[in-house]
């Protein structure tokens, strides 16, 4: 028992040492062992993004989006949640990623590709290969890298073009990855826009995530009007505009500044039942 237990601490949560055959053996590049090495290093004071890219940029120079992408690349291999603290996150190297195999996700099964692309059409544009003669691809709703997984229900058919246009619009909203994580597994839409309002610990958050994010599991045409519903539940936000510099566009942002517990039960449900209360009282 003894000797189980030392060993433990020695090699906390199966996790490699740095420098060892079994991480070298993972092919990973000079970068990423780096980055390792360092959230290794640093499991019982788990740095912030923004030390990790002090850290690596007084290594070798990396810029700040490359450090967060290999933060990103490291989560294929192992466990690193991003812990809430303040208006800051921490990231915390816990273990391997047990939902991955040898850093790649774990291969979609035959028959569930096949169910996928069952309906031969493209859920976006409604192509179809036959009469548009496009290639149908199985995509995740919620990408893997914003907590989605590879459930039934998070797989739908598009067409090459539609998937590559999806990426490269998600791709835009990589660097919120860890707030929208914390809220894209919400069923509600009412869920999901406060739990990212939440996330974002009092930071301006901006209107054009906040719609991404409405609409992950069911397509918000009016996500507005979900947001101004939870007032209903006594929560509060601000709101403010500024201009693109380079656009022109003017630009909305939300930020929280009070929340209240969610109801037991369907959110939309308690709304509707408080405000035809405000209306019974008020008549």
């Amino acid at each position: 028992m003894n000797e189980e237990n030392n060993s433990d601490s020695g090699h906390p949560q199966g996790l490699p040492e740095p420098g060892s055959t079994e991480l070298e053996g993972l092919g990973l590049s000079a970068s990423h062992l780096q980055l390792y090495e360092f959230l290794y290093r640093m499991r019982e004071n788990p740095p912030t993004m923004l030390e990790i890219r002090s850290h690596i940029a007084e290594e070798n120079g990396e810029a700040p989006a490359q450090t967060d992408r290999r933060v990103r690349d490291l989560r294929a291999y192992f466990q690193i949640p991003a812990i809430p603290e303040g208006r800051s996150h921490r990231y915390h190297l816990t273990g391997w990623n047990r939902d991955r195999q040898n850093g790649l996700r774990r291969a979609l099964s035959r028959r569930t590709r096949a169910q996928v692309l069952a309906p031969q059409r493209c859920a976006q544009c409604g192509r179809t290969p036959l009469d548009h003669q496009v290639v149908l691809v199985v995509d995740h709703k919620i990408p893997h890298d914003w907590g989605g997984s590879d459930e039934l229900e998070n797989l739908q058919p598009l067409c090459d073009e539609c998937n590559s246009g999806k990426k490269a619009f998600y791709g835009e909203y990589n660097r919120y990855a860890d707030q929208i994580r914390v809220a894209a597994d919400h069923e509600e839409p009412h869920g999901r826009i406060g739990e990212l309002l939440k996330a974002f610990q009092g930071d301006w958050v901006p209107a054009d995530l906040i719609s991404v994010v409405a609409s992950m599991k069911q397509y918000q045409d009016d996500w507005q009007r979900r947001l101004r519903e939870l007032r209903t539940l006594g929560w509060e936000y601000e709101t403010k505009r500024l201009k693109d510099p380079e656009t022109g566009r003017s630009l909305s942002f939300y930020r929280l500044s009070h929340w209240e517990p969610w109801p037991e039960g369907a959110i939309r449900t308690e709304i509707k039942r408080r405000e035809r209360q405000v209306k019974k009282d008020s008549s």
